[in-house]
């Protein structure tokens, strides 16, 4: 079957020319491979919000939650920008295998794990993102509501802890909590889902507590998107070939043009 040349409509746009391609796998150790990028995404996301956070947590609420949201779909936005760039170049490399295995050329497994598979990109993202939905999950199972903690004994108190009738009552301020992997895991997962914890607020535990018992979900949002992109890259891939039937077609228009204007010029007589 002939692909038709591509037509722009009456707005100017290209349409899409879909060429057939050989389909790859979906699971295969490049996919898992490919997931050790996503895995640096969201690593180097989470380093960001530690060494910028601050700047992401302000006091005026409607602004707090607006630069948040924006941070999220930022990320998100590279993503997928990510995906349809891989999704694009294994489309490319499909059509190729394709014509290759037409040819009676044989065509090796690696070659099929490059082809492209819409399932490939959600794969990869699931990988990347999987150390760090399996530590959100840890602490989602064992979250609980923040509650209010004493903090340092003031100086001017310090005189009477050895009164017996207070020192009872001072004796709280004593009672130092012993940092744990608990600590550290609750930690790690706030900085995984930081702008979600800032749209939540400082000031709400049972906002935060959602947030926390919703991480393993949440870390999956941006990463989603990758797969969402690599999916459409067959579409940009179609958007390429119209493109480029679109550039041809009116090459050979004005080539045409030149012709009838060449044979309607009067010869000059000797």
């Amino acid at each position: 079957m002939q692909n038709k040349p591509a037509k722009k409509s009456s707005r100017g746009k290209v349409q899409p020319v879909k060429k057939p391609y050989l389909k790859g796998n979906a699971f295969s150790p490049l996919a898992l491979r490919r997931g050790l990028g996503v895995f640096v995404y969201i690593a180097v996301s989470a380093l960001l919000f530690l060494f910028m956070g601050q700047l992401m947590v302000l006091d005026v609420a409607w602004l707090r939650v607006a630069i948040n949201i924006a941070v999220v779909v930022g990320f998100a936005s590279l993503m997928y920008s990510s995906g349809v760039n891989r999704g694009e170049n294994d489309v490319s490399f499909a059509e190729i295998a394709l014509t290759r295995q037409q040819e009676g050329k044989p065509v090796s497994k690696d070659d099929l794990n490059k082809c492209f598979h819409p399932a490939k990109g959600y794969v990869t993202m699931f990988f990347g993102a999987l150390p760090f939905v399996l530590l959100c999950l840890i602490h989602a199972l064992a979250a609980t509501r923040e509650t209010y903690s004493l903090g340092a004994l003031p100086a001017w108190l310090s005189a009477y802890q050895n009164r017996l009738d207070i020192s009872l009552a001072l004796h709280y301020y004593n009672d130092v909590k012993a940092f744990g992997l608990a600590d550290g895991v609750r930690i790690i997962t706030r900085l995984l889902v930081f702008p979600f914890v800032n749209i939540a607020g400082q000031g709400n535990p049972d906002g935060i507590l959602l947030v926390e018992r919703l991480s393993p979900l949440l870390v999956l949002l941006a990463p989603f998107f990758y797969g969402v992109g690599y999916q459409r890259g067959e579409a940009f891939r179609a958007l390429v070939h119209g493109g480029i039937a679109s550039n041809a077609k009116s090459t050979a228009r004005r080539q045409k043009k030149k012709a009838a204007a060449r044979r309607n010029e009067p010869k000059q007589l000797v």
